[in-house]
């Protein structure tokens, strides 16, 4: 029988595959109504908590239920010999095209995925595979438009036709978990290679109790400036008699830099090597004379005694008062002069976001060598040295958030894997049928002289248009 008359879409027809896909979910869920999917055992086999019904029900809004029944029907087995409902579903007999699909969740696994970027107006989204490394772009015009970029979620990706659907498999997580989610994951035993992720499926469903202690201790980041101090912003005055004196004195100081632009003193010290990253001197504040006033701007409580020091054995200054705010403080909070002076807005032009990236590329291959406490006191490149050091480095920085803001700049990740020799991928598995098999790498799209052609998909992975990407 030809695959017109199985019913079998053709592989680039996502219509009908979507289709196929949704009739299979309405055979997956009429098993809801099998009491078997309501133990305590069974649930208990997924979530590992004795309260596994609360966490469940908890849940409900971030497609647990989803998740816990994709795991039940594929890898729920009551006795070791016993077959897993979706090999009896296989075996009862269902359309060929969604039979196919059954085949393929089966052969699937679940993983931690970090969004590298959406596409909501295409319905796609890359996801970046967090603990075997490579990325798949999916088609799901839900989730793209629901979706931001740098979350991690739980899902498992199976290659349909020409395209790839997910399944959650356990529930979304925030930027900042993805690293410790993965410690968690094999601290619960999880083996992390293809095969080890199948067999122990049920280990994802641990994430659920695991995201809620996560959420309910959780504290903010101690944010700190280069020497390790709290961020707090102080803004003093000082009056001055005889400005021509004090500027005189500050020219003379070595840590003083005069901008003749903006008319304002720069206070520096010289880096002594600690902070590899950030050039040659280490910025310590802001010195401006306003007639007969002198304003001092520094981010924190120590600077701000030392400078207040010096600057009271220069002639004629004499502190009058001092101003703080953390860094979320409302508008109200700023000191006038800055609730009135906006900085003027800079234009983004590509040479300085190439100027940008390029700085940020600098810090973050100078972190390889960077002593880590989660790593012990080594560097990445250190830890690397072991089997295990080298699987934790892999995902420290596979789960790294890319920097806010309106900048578009990402943390280099494939070259830092490079360069600790991390980016070996997995080969891709066969699949049987006329799918395709998951591909840890985007191909280039290329034109006939094999060139890479500026609206294509960048070969690098990213997700982004070649001309918005490595093209600039």
């Amino acid at each position: 029988m030809d695959r017109k008359n199985m019913g079998i879409p053709a592989a680039d027809d996502l219509a009908g595959w979507k289709d196929a896909d949704l009739r299979l979910t309405r055979h997956i869920g009429e098993q809801m109504n099998d009491a078997m999917f309501g133990s305590e055992r069974v649930l208990k086999g997924y979530f590992g908590d004795e309260d596994a019904r609360t966490l469940l029900i908890a849940n409900e809004k971030r497609a647990v239920f989803q998740a816990y029944l994709t795991w039940a029907i594929l890898g729920y087995r009551p006795n070791q010999t016993d077959k897993t409902r979706a090999e009896i579903m296989l075996e009862k007999g269902l359309p060929e095209p969604e039979a196919m699909l059954l085949r393929v969740r089966i052969e699937s696994y679940p993983s931690l995925y970090r969004v590298a970027s959406h596409d909501a107006r295409a319905g796609t989204a890359v996801l970046e595979d967090v603990l075997l490394g490579g990325a798949v772009t999916i088609r799901d015009q839900l989730f793209s438009e629901n979706i931001d970029d740098g979350v991690l979620i739980v899902a498992r990706v199976f290659p349909v036709g020409r395209f790839h659907f997910f399944d959650p498999a356990g529930p979304p997580l925030g930027a900042m978990m993805g690293d410790e989610a993965a410690e968690f994951l094999h601290d619960c035993g999880l083996n992390f290679t293809k095969e080890g992720l199948r067999r122990d499926s049920h280990l994802f469903g641990r994430l659920w109790g695991w995201v809620d202690r996560w959420e309910k201790n959780w504290k903010p980041p101690r944010l700190c400036n280069m020497d390790g101090d709290e961020l707090l912003w102080h803004t003093a005055s000082f009056s001055v008699a005889g400005a021509q004196k004090v500027r005189k004195a500050l020219s003379r100081r070595k840590d003083i830099d005069y901008d003749e632009t903006e008319d304002e003193y720069l206070w520096f010290r010289n880096n002594s090597g600690r902070f590899k990253d950030v050039g040659e001197t280490l910025h310590l504040g802001k010195i401006e004379l306003l007639g007969d006033e002198l304003i001092l701007s520094v981010n924190s409580a120590r600077r701000f005694a030392a400078g207040r020091k010096w600057l009271e054995k220069l002639p004629g200054i004499v502190f009058r008062n001092v101003v703080t705010r953390r860094m979320n403080a409302p508008a109200k909070d700023c000191p006038m002069d800055e609730r009135i002076s906006k900085p003027q807005s800079v234009e983004m032009t590509p040479e300085l976001m190439a100027s940008l990236q390029e700085m940020l590329n600098k810090q973050y291959m100078g972190w390889l060598d960077t002593p880590l406490p989660v790593l012990g006191g080594k560097t990445p490149r250190e830890a690397c040295r072991t089997p295990d050091g080298r699987r934790q480095v892999a995902i420290l920085i596979r789960t790294t958030p890319d920097p806010m803001g309106a900048v578009p700049v990402q943390v280099p990740r494939q070259a830092m894997l490079r360069e600790l020799g991390l980016d070996t991928e997995p080969p891709p598995e066969p699949v049987d049928g006329p799918t395709e098999p998951l591909s840890n790498k985007p191909a280039p799209i290329t034109s006939p002289d094999g060139k890479i052609g500026r609206n294509d998909p960048c070969p690098c992975g990213s997700g982004k248009k070649y001309k918005k990407c490595c093209g600039q």
